[in-house]
């Protein structure tokens, strides 16, 4: 909501106040005026790269938008102490400037602004914001966005809010096909890294462990199913920033299923280390690979008649998938929160003037 004081100004330039702000044409642009606080903030809408008419001059023309850009930008960033201009955008539809002085100094900034447009020779309100064609004798329409005020031509500004108002799900599945295949590859790095982690941790950390014999260090072992699920997790987030379902599936199920890896390698290295099998003899025995899910050695077996042992390798890998499941939900939850989509309300309506450009 506009001030008192600020609403009686920008009525006084011929703008249009609304309940969040005020717009209309000011120097042959669509002018957008809103109020936060002591901010106070002017959007301008044109159009800058206007590319529509193929011919051998659109690289030309490329070049003078490019320059006009960052003359315009180094015009603002040169002047941004005496308008005390805290923040400033200049985009391929629009400038947006922001102040915390007085409305005086406000009103200075946005004459300032106008005539660097008008200097450059950006299209304004004679021209779709998007597309670059003239209105001609057709109202333009009008697409707020916020506090933002956009001029389009009939086709763009139902393309425009056609699109805007399709369900999220459907924009997800057309912008992150490619990008949740990385988050999967991203995925499974950071699990096969967890799994790693089992090996390292068998291998060189509990054998220091031994002369604590009164307590089992291979319990605290089973906290890597949650940091398994953190770096799955992390490496899916790496590459992919949306939390839909192909997230939540990935995530959950490489973390258990690498987390159980993880624990089968370690439990193989401590059985190996247990009874001083170097890699070479430890391969001799004909289903080496069964000995993690052995809790003894079958009577009648000749295959382990020197190796008899307990492995818990159950137990510990339901513990340790228990931690990855939960840590997957922990870490997903808030990964859906922060990556939902705040949807802004637009509003299409159609702008009844003419000859825009020239009026101020």
């Amino acid at each position: 909501m506009l001030s008192k004081t600020l609403n009686a100004a920008v009525s006084k330039m011929g703008l249009t106040v609304t309940e969040n702000h005020a717009f209309g044409i000011y120097g042959g642009y669509l002018l957008t005026v809103y109020e936060a606080g002591n901010k106070k903030t002017a959007f301008f809408n044109f159009i800058l790269d206007d590319d529509t008419e193929e011919d051998e001059n659109v690289q030309e023309r490329s070049n003078e938008s490019s320059v006009a850009a960052f003359e315009i930008s180094e015009a603002i960033k040169k002047n941004i102490d005496k308008f005390s201009i805290i923040d400033y955008n200049f985009m391929d539809d629009g400038l947006l400037v922001t102040t915390n002085q007085s409305i005086q100094v406000f009103l200075e900034l946005i004459d300032f602004c106008t005539e660097l447009l008008r200097e450059h020779k950006i299209k304004g309100g004679d021209y779709c914001s998007n597309c670059g064609k003239t209105f001609g004798k057709r109202f333009p329409k009008k697409i707020t966005l916020g506090n933002r005020n956009y001029l389009y031509c009939e086709s763009c500004a139902f393309d425009i809010y056609e699109e805007h108002n399709k369900p999220d799900a459907l924009k997800t599945e057309a912008k992150s096909g490619g990008k949740s295949f990385f988050g999967f590859l991203g995925a499974l790095a950071g699990g096969l890294l967890g799994a790693f982690l089992y090996f390292a941790i068998y291998m060189w950390v509990l054998p220091g462990s031994e002369a604590l014999e009164d307590f089992d260090w291979r319990f605290l072992v089973i906290i890597l199913g949650f940091i398994t699920s953190f770096l799955v997790f992390t490496g899916y987030k790496l590459f992919c920033k949306k939390a839909n379902t192909f997230a939540f599936v990935t995530v959950t199920l490489l973390s258990a299923i690498l987390t159980a890896v993880g624990q089968y390698i370690g439990t193989l290295v401590n059985i190996a280390r247990n009874f001083s099998l170097d890699f070479d003899s430890f391969f001799i025995y004909k289903n080496w690979f069964l000995m993690p899910f052995r809790n003894t050695v079958p009577e009648d077996s000749t295959e382990y008649t020197d190796l008899v042992f307990n492995t818990d390798f159950y137990r510990f890998a339901i513990i340790g998938v228990a931690l990855a499941l939960l840590g997957s939900v922990i870490f997903l939850l808030g990964f859906y929160e922060k990556s939902r989509p705040v949807k802004e309300e637009m509003f299409l309506e159609t702008l009844k003037i003419q000859n825009v450009a020239d009026k101020k």
